[in-house]
């Protein structure tokens, strides 16, 4: 067949795509000449379809087309229902013209098409010569009917085409892949947007109470610890975050809230929380200028941030960043959010909120009432502390605006790099960093045509000066570097006081869980009104240097000192207690605190609080059992040398080493006198108060000791144990009556300072046991309180009646009946000022390890150790030498005597706050002076006896042979 057959099947030529030559020639028609202008062959049933973009041009290997000729849309081809008879002869095919030159594959398809039976064959002699004539036979033929058949070029057209259809679609495709990468994009985007929001939502929702407790003022804040006349001792705060003390928004200066929206965030009133522009704005200034000038953060997402303390940096921080901002936005005013800002945010290496800078920088600081309702430092942001009249109350300072937006502009540029912008941290670098910002935010603040606001608050009170302008920006800078910035000097004064109260105060609010006591009093923002007396705390501290260092004369010694170097006491400590409410009013550890290379000293080791054995200084405890059971003062207990059992088999010499226990007395002797109680206390004879032992019980004594206070006697059990299994590598649990002897009544065990000034508060305070009291008052930050303790009511408890407890006390204020021992030295006496009574008692250990001296007043209680901290022994030097002097002067101090400054080296006020009556002690009822004889202080005649009313004694107790008893008291020696 030819072209011709394909020109009548497809009618009208216009709805084919002209391909005309160069020439404009049209080129004949073939099938396989302009294939690519023609749809597509139908595939089989059940074949892929592949469909080709519209408009695409495949470039074929095998019949390239001109990139610059899109091809237009060939017609359909109408469907053949079977192939019509070939017309006979052959036309005449006109030569191509024009175009490019035939392609190896084009002519081979030319070859097949004449090959194929569209060529005239070559003419031979059985050829028709008039191919234009039918041939009409005689007689018609029947017709042989073959399946119509594609020509084999045909077959092999559409074989190449279907191959490079499947060439096509295996290449990649730039524009299917990338609508593919995109819509994959865009997937996860929606996948990743939706779980952010949602894990948003949800991170929202079980942080809001966390960010409700931020609104409602709950982070970390300083807690402070003061004297009880309002003297800071000392700021604790948790070193994770550094020291804060919150404020509320009605103390913020204007200038300053200006100052740090212009730093931080310009829409901060109108934005939604975020602020895209902001983003937009910083990422530019960092372009330009090749580091950070301000941040794409809100200041509401700044807040979360500080919240969360999250600060990573990465999509997944942002988007719930995001998301909670403007739920705050949603939850709580903009000027809380500010509030919280201001609050939350580090303005500097260990400053956590705005008010702490202020404090640590420019050395302002809080005025606060006796309630502990305070004005900021920062509401003082504009005060110049050059012109006060009165330091301590910055109203008196005068105002200065400069001054105010100098502070103010430096501040609101500390929290974008709080450590590298602080001034008083390595200020060679970070100062200079520092004005770098101060200049950043001035100008912006320049930008918005902000002026100085020095109200409080949401208040206006415009400076006068106008708007900020370059001229004032050069004088605000220049005013900025004659700033001195003061810093954080963490101060400790009063520090064994201070160690000892805090951790009392950590398990109270952590009600005996340690830990969150801890964190409680570090993070809480207390206010601890204790019941120290700084004044009097500063004039003991140096009281003790005076006496261990400087040279007096030492009655009972005879020499002149110094006690450090010619005695070897080198260490002191000192407790001063309310008589009757058991308020600590000095508390003095050691002789110096920051001592700590000197282990004699051990400056940071509380020895009031430390167990050591009390000597002497326990014997009150073992009479006052005794008398608990019946004893007077009146009762003859001759000191003499005698043997005690001391656990070892009886057959034993009883002068053989440990076979008995058998003390002497000061000096290695015994008085050998016909003693009663009074002169045996207040002389400290050691024989006598072991027989008290005896007679009271071991069991007794150990319990009133408890009674009144004195526990550390159990926990000295216990270290006895241990150290008892480590010598002989055995297990054993010891009670404590198990390790007691007859030293027990002598004090060879240990108790503490504190245990024992305790314990003789009991006997100045008529038997009433009132516990050591260290806090008065506890307020929050915003002037909450939260405890208080009444010193009018007390909680006391009876331990023995006040008759027992007044025969004590006028054993031990008779000085007259110390004379055996230590006359003529008055220093257990007030003598030298207003003779009033004190009563008081002595005590030395065993190789003069440890020198003590405890007595009281109505009022007030003092006792004092002297010694080493290490435990080396002094030398030839009793408790009315090492530690009576100190005590002399604290109690006369404490009480109201006044010592005029130069009285000893050292910085002290010559007068105390305090000012205690003279009072004495007096006889309860049921309290009688009674005669008994000096043999065994029975019924007789001979001592006058302080006695209960009821314990009259009704017999001598001697027989015929021995007189009646009547006589004399032993005459006191002289010593």
């Amino acid at each position: 067949m030819n072209n011709t057959y394909w020109t009548q099947q497809q009618g009208d030529e216009n709805h084919l795509p002209a391909n005309n030559g160069a020439n404009g020639v049209p080129k004949s028609g073939g099938l396989l000449r302009n294939y690519k202008s023609m749809p597509p062959m139908p595939q089989p049933q059940g074949w892929p379809s592949h469909p080709e973009p519209q408009g695409s041009l495949r470039s074929s290997p095998v019949s390239p087309l001109p990139q610059s000729q899109p091809l237009a849309q060939p017609p359909q081809l109408p469907q053949l229902s079977q192939p019509a008879p070939f017309p006979q002869g052959q036309p005449d095919w006109p030569p191509q013209q024009g175009g490019r030159s035939p392609s190896l594959f084009s002519n081979a398809m030319d070859t097949m098409r004449r090959w194929s039976g569209k060529v005239v064959a070559a003419r031979t002699g059985n050829v028709d010569q008039d191919p234009l004539v039918l041939y009409r036979p005689g007689a018609p033929e029947p017709i042989k009917r073959k399946p119509w058949r594609r020509s084999h070029a045909v077959r092999v057209s559409m074989q190449m085409r279907r191959r490079r259809e499947r060439w096509v679609h295996a290449r990649p495709n730039t524009k299917k892949v990338f609508t593919i990468t995109l819509s994959v994009f865009a997937i996860l985007l929606v996948v990743l947007l939706s779980s952010g929001f949602a894990w948003a939502f949800a991170y929202y929702q079980s942080e809001f109470p966390q960010v409700q407790g931020l609104a409602n003022q709950q982070i970390s804040q300083s807690t402070r610890i003061y004297d009880r006349s309002g003297k800071l001792l000392h700021v604790s705060y948790d070193g994770r975050f550094g020291r804060s003390t919150p404020v509320i928004y009605n103390y913020i200066p204007g200038v300053m809230q200006d100052a740090m929206i212009a730093a931080e965030d310009h829409t901060f009133w109108d934005n939604s929380g975020v602020d895209p522009q902001g983003i937009l704005r910083a990422a530019t200034e960092y372009l330009s200028s090749g580091s950070v000038q301000s941040g794409g953060s809100t200041i509401t997402q700044q807040v979360v941030k500080n919240l969360t303390g999250n600060t990573q940096v990465s999509l997944q921080r942002k988007l719930p960043e995001a998301a909670l901002a403007i739920g705050l936005t949603q939850q709580y005013p903009k000027w809380k959010i500010l509030e919280m800002y201001f609050n939350a945010s580090a303005f500097g290496a260990q400053e956590l909120g705005v008010d702490a800078a202020a404090e640590d920088y420019f050395g302002l600081h809080s005025q606060c009432d006796s309630n502990f309702k305070c004005v900021p430092a920062i509401a003082f942001l504009d005060r110049d502390l050059k012109t006060c009249k009165n330091i301590a109350d910055l109203t008196t300072c005068k105002e200065n605006s400069l001054l105010a937006l100098a502070r103010a502009s430096l501040l609101a540029g500390m929290p974008q790099d709080p450590v590298n912008y602080d001034p008083t941290v390595n200020p060679s670098v970070n100062m200079p960093n520092a004005f770098a910002r101060q200049d950043y935010v001035l100008n912006q603040m320049l930008s918005l045509n902000d002026g100085i606001n020095l109200g409080l608050g949401d208040q206006v009170k415009d400076s006068q000066l106008g708007p900020i302008t370059p001229d004032l920006i050069n004088q605000v800078e220049a005013l900025t570097r004659t700033i001195k910035f003061t810093g954080f000097h963490n101060i400790k004064n009063d520090a064994h006081f201070v160690d000892w109260i805090i951790p009392i105060v950590e398990n109270a609010l952590g009600n005996g869980d340690t830990q969150l006591g801890v964190q409680l009093f570090s993070t809480g923002g207390f206010n601890i009104r204790t019941t120290i007396d700084s004044n009097l705390e500063t004039f003991i501290e140096n009281n003790v240097r005076h006496h261990l260092h400087d040279k007096e004369y030492q009655i009972f010694v005879g020499d002149y000192g110094p006690l450090s170097t010619v005695h070897n006491v080198n260490d002191s400590a000192v407790v001063v207690m309310n008589a009757k409410t058991g308020e600590i009013l000095a508390m003095d550890g050691s002789a110096k605190y920051d001592n700590i290379k000197d282990p004699t000293v051990a400056g940071n080791v509380n020895v009031a609080t430390s167990l050591r054995a009390p000597g002497s200084s326990f014997k009150p405890i073992v009479y006052a059992t005794a008398f608990q059971m019946g004893w007077y003062p009146g009762i003859v207990l001759p000191d003499r040398e005698t043997f005690f059992p001391n656990g070892q088999p009886a057959t034993l010499d009883v002068h053989a080493k440990d076979a008995t226990y058998h003390p002497f007395d000061y000096g290695q002797t015994y008085h050998n006198l016909n003693s009663n109680i009074l002169l045996d206390i207040a002389n400290s004879f050691n024989v006598p108060a072991i027989k008290a032992l005896e007679f009271a019980g071991q069991e007794n004594v150990l319990k009133m000791a408890r009674r009144f206070g004195i526990t550390d006697i159990d926990q000295d059990a216990v270290n006895y144990t241990l150290a008892y299994d480590k010598q002989y590598h055995v297990k054993t649990q010891f009670t404590t009556q198990q390790i007691l002897g007859p030293s027990f009544a002598l004090g060879a065990y240990d108790v503490s300072l504190l245990q024992m000034v305790g314990a003789y508060q009991v006997f100045a305070n008529q038997g009433m046991r009132v516990p050591p009291q260290g806090v008065l008052d506890i307020w929050d930050n915003y002037g909450h309180h939260l405890y208080h303790y009444d010193t009018k009511n007390p909680p006391a408890a009876r331990i023995i009646s006040p008759q027992i407890a007044y025969l004590m006390s006028s054993m031990l204020s008779n000085n007259d009946a110390r004379a055996i021992e230590f006359a003529p030295d008055t220093v257990l006496t007030t003598q030298d000022w207003d003779r009033r009574p004190v009563a008081a008692k002595t005590g030395t250990t065993e190789g003069y390890q440890d020198n003590w001296t405890i007595g009281y007043t109505p009022d007030i209680v003092v006792g004092v150790w002297s010694g080493n901290a290490n435990g080396d022994l002094m030398k030839n030097v009793v408790g009315i030498s090492g530690a009576a002097p100190i005590w002399h002067d604290a109690l006369e101090y404490a009480s109201g005597k006044c010592y005029p400054a130069g009285a000893f080296p050292g910085n002290w006020s010559p007068c105390n706050d305090f000012n205690f009556p003279p009072d004495t002690f007096n006889p309860p009822p049921g309290v009688i002076q009674q005669s008994v004889n000096t043999v065994n202080g029975l019924a007789g005649s001979g001592y006058v006896s302080w006695m209960l009313n009821n314990d009259i004694p009704v017999t001598s107790g001697l027989s015929s042979g021995t007189g009646t008893g009547n006589g004399t008291p032993t005459p006191s020696p002289t010593p």
